[in-house]
């Protein structure tokens, strides 16, 4: 962080709102550490349109409406809602905006605070339960545009006109207690045994041990892992994450005792699951946000050092080629597996990834965000007063 970042990002005070994602809760308790942070959470209820007769409230209600679709509705009761949010939460130098449905913020709530900065984790294109129109009333009066990717950033310059100055990419990242201190040895010869999970979860015997970690929906492509699975009878495959949807090949691969599947895990305990694999596969499509995505499967990979394989499209994980074999179909996927398993699954880049990874840290990107949030605070000081 630089010096006039922890001179003026230790005097932000910022305001969250829109997410309980367990990334997005990593990074704001990192920012807790070189800033205040506030998540704001009025309940939204009948008893929000009541006067409150001057008596003091003890949570922050606001009418149901305040948030709705109605564009009029939440301009009528804006000055209400704004009145109630500064009574409870008062004033910030930033209010950081993670969901397009809390639009109003960004238009009716200005007095909340200096700078409206927007997180923006998806291409909400892709999501039919999102309006465009929400984001564009968010990208149109935020001062601060935080993209997670490269990519993402080119999407919503161009969807929405902006000015490549608005945006500042904010990656994803991992805890630093993933970290090893000490990047992986890279000797010859057989791999160090990697930490076993318990044995009532995987047979300490279940090796080399495969992994895809995350939720398994519509963004996944499970038909190269199916085939690798037929082809390559030596490995074994872990499966750690949420079935949200029956996607092709899953079925064959539940039914293999070759394979292991764990369910939904928390996100605090995931770190031995990525630890303890020989290798590990993003089965990702071409489609959906996959693209514009920063993964977080991806840099929890990395601390460890293992090989990690992806298929499908992401132009993030592709800005590193040395840190991830793409493989285009299954042959390709079977091929790369095979020739690391000649090798012990030493590929001589285990120092290189965790080299990367110490960079990736949330700390880092808390940092890199206060900075941001610093400067975009101080240019409008100089430039014109609070709106």
């Amino acid at each position: 962080m630089t010096d006039s970042a922890r001179t003026t990002g230790q005097l932000l005070r910022l305001f969250v709102v829109g997410s309980e994602e367990p990334y997005h809760q990593a990074l704001f308790e990192a920012l807790e550490t070189i800033c205040t942070v506030q998540t704001l959470a009025p309940r939204l209820s009948w008893r929000g349109w009541l006067p409150s007769f001057g008596r003091h409230r003890r949570a922050c209600d606001l009418p149901r409406g305040a948030f709705s679709r109605h564009r009029w509705l939440v301009r009528m009761l804006a000055p209400v809602v704004e009145r109630r949010l500064l009574a409870t939460y008062g004033k910030a130098d930033a209010l950081i905006i993670t969901d397009p449905h809390s639009w109003p913020y960004a238009i009716h709530h200005r007095a909340l605070a200096s700078v409206i900065a927007y997180l923006v984790s998806d291409d909400y294109a892709a999501y039919p339960h999102v309006r465009l129109d929400q984001e564009h009333d968010v990208v149109g009066h935020a001062d601060l545009i935080l993209p997670v990717s490269q990519r993402l950033a080119e999407v919503i310059r161009a969807r929405y006109g902006l000015a490549p100055t608005r945006c500042h990419i904010i990656p994803n990242g991992i805890p630093a207690s993933w970290l090893p201190a000490e990047p992986p040895a890279e000797t010859s010869g057989p791999p160090s045994q990697r930490p076993p999970l318990p044995g009532d979860l995987v047979p300490a015997d279940f090796r080399p041990l495969i992994g895809i970690i995350g939720v398994i929906g519509s963004r996944i492509d499970l038909l190269p892992i199916v085939a690798a699975h037929d082809a390559l009878p030596q490995l074994r495959w872990l499966f750690v994450g949420p079935v949200r949807r029956q996607v092709s090949g899953l079925a064959h691969l539940q039914n293999s005792p070759r394979c292991r599947f764990l369910g939904a895990m928390p996100y605090g305990e995931l770190q031995a699951c990525f630890a303890t694999l020989d290798a590990a596969v993003l089965p990702l499509t071409d489609g959906d946000i996959n693209p514009c995505s920063s993964p977080v499967r991806f840099f929890s990979q990395l601390p460890t050092g293992q090989p990690i394989l992806y298929t499908g499209t992401c132009a993030q994980i592709a800005e590193t080629p040395r840190l991830a074999y793409h493989c285009a179909d299954g042959q390709a996927l079977t091929a790369t597996l095979e020739r690391l398993a000649a090798c012990g699954f030493r590929d001589g880049r285990a120092a290189e990834r965790h080299r990367f990874a110490t960079g990736c840290t949330w700390q880092k990107r808390a940092e890199a965000m206060a900075d941001a949030l610093a400067a975009t605070l101080q240019a409008r000081r100089r430039t014109r007063p609070d709106r």
